[in-house]
């Protein structure tokens, strides 16, 4: 007999009992910490190829903790299916590191996944009929992670409209990690309780919708990003003392201390992008450049808030 587990009921695969998505994130894991080893990757794609390797397969696995039932659950087992592959190609895609047909074709699996992930949040969408906060914005994540692909096939293209390059491709990274990552931790925070319902709806709405506001803000208006990321730091915040004073002395220690050092590098990495708002819309000088923003925003984002926080839930999934 297989040992994959074969079943129309909506749940993430496994084999050998063990869920796929967990095993993607291992091996993506050892793919991440060898490419870094050997030189292969610059900062900004070390932290976007983190993504799909381990923080995806995590996120998705833990979002289908909860089967999904009729097409989101055949999507989404496609989806886990296809994201190992996906996830390799647009490592090797950012290991190129030149544009061109080559690495965009690499790349272009990731849409793919990313586009069965969009599915799977449109069909539970229309199937729920209706807003359930936590199951709402883990399918905002699911549906915002595709837009990442798009940016770097784009990026991979050469196609950056009237932006550098640069910014084509931290706008794949933004939607992996606020995007992806946020969302789906927002749902999963949702999904244990324990937060007070007067602060968690219109906190939820800004957590979702700012992403796509602070896009729109780097893309066209200064000052919309300033207002923007400031509301998003404020959300962000007390997310993160609601997960810091409300989840963690819920949960076990060892949960406790990921989600909590999760919960404070969020609010910090946030900061840091609204002083780069500040400093861009006012021209002062607050020492807050493209290069700065990527060694702290972006690490404090990578490895402090999206990896303690996805393997502080993996310990313990609601």
């Amino acid at each position: 007999m297989s040992a994959v587990r074969r079943d129309d009921t909506g749940a993430v695969p496994t084999i050998g009992g063990v869920a796929v998505p967990d095993l993607s994130a291992g091996l993506g894991a050892v793919v991440w910490v060898a490419a870094v080893a050997a030189g292969v990757l610059g900062t900004v794609p070390r932290a976007l190829a983190l993504a799909p390797l381990v923080l995806v397969p995590l996120g998705v696995g833990m979002a289908g903790n909860r089967p999904f039932p009729g097409p989101a659950g055949r999507c989404l087992r496609a989806a886990v299916w296809c994201q190992p592959v996906g996830a390799l190609l647009l490592t090797a895609s950012l290991a190129l590191d030149v544009a061109g047909p080559v690495a965009a074709a690499l790349a272009a699996p990731w849409l793919l996944v990313t586009g069965l992930l969009g599915l799977v949040a449109l069909a539970r969408t229309a199937e729920r009929g209706g807003v359930a906060l936590p199951e709402t914005a883990i399918d905002a994540g699911l549906a915002y992670v595709s837009v990442a692909a798009v940016a770097l096939l784009l990026y991979h293209l050469d196609i950056t409209f009237y932006f550098g390059p640069t910014i084509i491709l931290l706008t794949a990274v933004h939607f992996h990690y606020a995007g992806f990552v946020l969302p789906v931790v927002t749902g999963l925070t949702g999904r244990s309780g324990h937060l007070d319902s007067r602060l968690w709806r219109p906190l939820v709405g800004v957590i979702l919708a700012g992403p796509a506001i602070i896009a729109v803000g780097i893309s066209f208006s200064p000052l919309v990003e300033v207002v923007a990321v400031g509301g998003f730091t404020v959300a962000v915040a007390l997310f993160g003392w609601f997960v810091l004073l409300r989840i963690a002395p819920t949960r076990s220690r060892r949960q406790a201390v990921l989600l909590g050092a999760s919960a404070v590098a969020l609010p910090l990495s946030m900061a840091l992008a609204l002083g780069y708002g500040v400093a861009t819309f006012s021209g002062l000088a607050l020492g807050l450049d493209i290069a700065t923003m990527v060694a702290l925003h972006g690490s404090l984002n990578a490895f402090g808030f999206a990896l303690l926080g996805l393997v502080g839930w993996r310990l313990e999934v609601p």
